[in-house]
Formats: structure tokens, sequence, C-alpha cells
């Protein structure tokens, strides 16, 4: 599965980030492991098709700018599509 991994390069707030994205094949859906700024967050589809964050430890993700979790949404978004 390691092979369908792919590098998300964008710049936020003036600051660039490099992040791996890795795909999670479940049974019906496949969700997407990106770990930010030392958090590991879990991307899947709502039910409206968007991705939505989720953190691997709730409690951390008051310590992630909310604004680059929604960015890298969009970027995941845009790299599935394109």
């Amino acid at each position: 599965m390691e092979d369908l991994n792919f590098i998300l390069k964008f710049e936020y707030k003036g600051k660039p980030h490099i992040l791996e994205v890795r795909p999670w094949v479940q049974t019906y859906k496949v969700a997407f492991k990106v770990t930010v700024e030392e958090h590991d967050i879990t991307f899947e589809q709502d039910e409206e098709g968007r991705l939505r964050a989720i953190s691997d430890v709730p409690h951390s993700s008051k310590d992630i700018d909310h604004g680059l979790i929604a960015f890298i949404a969009e970027k995941i978004e845009e790299a599935l599509a394109g």
C-alpha cells in the first residue's frame, strides 16, 4: 500500500510544508493519514463527500492550526481530482 502514498508540498501562512499522505483502505471507504506538526490526523469523507479531519488523539487537536487542517483537506481533494 506504501506505493499509493503521495507528497503534498505547499506554503501556508508563509511557512513551507511537505507532508506525506498515506491512503488507508478500509472495507467501504478510503481514508488518508497525515502527520501534521507531530500529530497523526485522519482525513475521511463526510456525508457530502468532503474531507473532514479526525485527530488520532482528540485532545491534541487544540495544538494545531485548524485553518491549516482545512487547507490540507483541500490540497488532498485537489490531488485526488488531478
